[in-house]
């Protein structure tokens, strides 16, 4: 007769071990990029942040006038900058889109950009679209949906190009959202 307390033994180290690789591999999944700040204003009510905010989106992205306002203290929208490229990558010459969000509280304010997603200026013969650009670059690009040989080599520039780009563009939005605020006194109209 077998033994059961060795069966359930071997059946316990299975799941845990199942359990654990889950973890693993959930761990080293890549997430969407995105950049985070919070921007402290001491003495400023959450409503007269909310405001400001809203005038600050407005006149930033008077391009797209995309900007949605949220109940619960919190504005986000959508901007656009541009990606340029070599000769030799010139297929992926375009447009990063991005969404911001603002979530506001008294005395201070969070500042978050994220879905970065590439839109190519001109249609390729191949899929030249590089989608949504991650945090960390996969060993395999077939992780993130990206196969051929031309898109993996495009994605890799892509990636390398854009994360800097992405980011620099996040310091001068948040820099100019918190000069926008803290100059809030010249932004009101003289009577």
């Amino acid at each position: 007769m077998p033994d059961t307390n060795l069966g359930l033994e071997i059946m316990k180290k299975l799941i845990i071990s199942l359990i654990i690789s889950c973890f693993a591999m959930v761990g080293f999944a890549q997430q969407p990029l995105s950049f985070s700040t919070i921007i402290h204003v001491e003495g400023i009510n959450a409503q007269t942040l909310y405001d400001l905010t809203k005038n600050w989106m407005a006149q930033t992205f008077k391009e797209s006038n995309t900007f949605f306002e949220q109940p619960v203290e919190e504005i986000t929208g959508r901007g656009k900058m541009s990606f340029s490229t070599n000769m030799q990558y010139s297929s992926i010459k375009g447009h990063i889109e991005y969404s911001v969000n603002v979530q506001v509280k008294e005395g201070k304010l969070k500042f978050t950009m994220g879905s970065f997603i590439h839109t190519p200026e001109i249609v390729a013969y191949f899929n030249n679209d590089m989608g949504l650009l991650v945090d960390s670059l996969p060993k395999k690009l077939e992780d993130i949906g990206i196969t051929g040989a031309n898109r993996k080599a495009c994605y890799k520039y892509y990636f390398k190009r854009a994360t800097p780009l992405c980011k620099t563009e996040f310091d001068k939005l948040s820099a100019n959202l918190k000069s926008f605020i803290e100059n809030r006194s010249s932004n009101k109209e003289d009577w």
